[in-house]
């Protein structure tokens, strides 16, 4: 990207920090930068190209009104937050980090305390889309946290999801996230399913995704992935099936937690992790496909 600055853009007087800069952070970025935010990140090989940058995440935070963290894992939550140069060490009164991010609600919980010890707030902020939908402006955001920083946040979460819905209390966004991502995993599921049976039956794909797409048992999901499976193109992922079944996992404890019969979870994780096990973590979910194709019955 071309970085122009918030000076040229006209300039928008909220310091924004970006924690965490891998596809979904750098979407993010690049959004908050073209409307104008000042936006820094940290020094990384990935961030040569940004006009602001600090040495570590308590220089970032001291040096930002908003923290956007959209981190991979709970260790890189864990040290991005904690570490002694991570956000809680620069945290300030004022201060507020949104995380996107897709982890337990225990652990946010955890992080936002540490943070309110230093009069910082944070907002459960969990996204719903792949990094080409947020950066086209597409992507649901789950807000929660408290309704006086989430309006002081507004103009950010509006500039990172145009269609963000406030969701209730802090921890409230994971929760719709998770039920989400229930939808996106079953669905893919069921999506490789119907595109194998179609195949098989000697239908062109292409036929299946035409037919399929705009009548009632299309989705979203199906429109993503089926086209995916018909090219047998994994790469690059959207959707990396080892993200897959991390939020898999999250979702089976919390369906434990609370008790709830979730019939459809099991194969899901079993099939996934074949996935997994054979070194394909990195490609598109859509890959499922090939998984089921490679362990049905040859046709006779």
């Amino acid at each position: 990207m071309d970085w122009q600055t918030d000076k040229e853009l006209g300039g928008c007087s909220l310091r924004v920090g970006i924690a965490g800069l891998g596809n979904i952070g750098r979407a993010v970025a690049e959004n908050l930068a073209s409307a104008g935010f000042q936006v820094t990140a940290i020094r990384r090989p990935s961030s040569v190209d940004f006009p602001r940058l600090v040495a570590s995440a308590e220089e970032l935070a001291r040096a930002s009104d908003v923290v956007v963290a959209a981190l991979a894992s709970e260790e890189a939550m864990r040290d991005a937050y904690l570490s002694a140069d991570g956000l809680v060490a620069g945290a300030h009164a004022g201060l507020c980090v949104i995380d996107l991010g897709t982890f337990p609600v225990a652990l946010k919980q955890e992080l936002a305390e540490q943070l309110a010890a230093r009069g910082a707030a944070m907002l459960d902020c969990p996204v719903s889309g792949t990094p080409p939908v947020v950066r086209d402006g597409r992507a649901v955001l789950f807000v929660s946290g408290d309704r006086e920083t989430i309006a002081r946040c507004r103009p950010i979460l509006d500039c990172i999801a145009p269609t963000n819905h406030t969701v209730g209390d802090f921890g409230a966004g994971m929760a719709v996230k998770l039920a989400a991502n229930l939808l996106v995993i079953v669905d893919t599921m069921a999506t490789a399913q119907a595109m194998l049976l179609g195949t098989r039956s000697g239908i062109d794909p292409r036929v299946l995704i035409d037919a399929i797409g705009p009548s009632v048992a299309g989705s979203p999901i199906f429109r993503l992935r089926a086209p995916l499976m018909a090219e047998r193109r994994y790469r690059p992922a959207h959707g990396p099936a080892h993200i897959l079944l991390k939020d898999l996992k999250y979702i089976e404890a919390e369906c434990r937690r609370l008790g709830i019969t979730a019939p459809f979870l099991a194969p899901a994780h079993e099939w996934f992790e074949k996935l997994i096990e054979s070194g394909r973590g990195l490609d598109e979910g859509a890959a499922i496909f090939e998984v089921l194709e490679e362990a049905s019955e040859p046709l006779r």
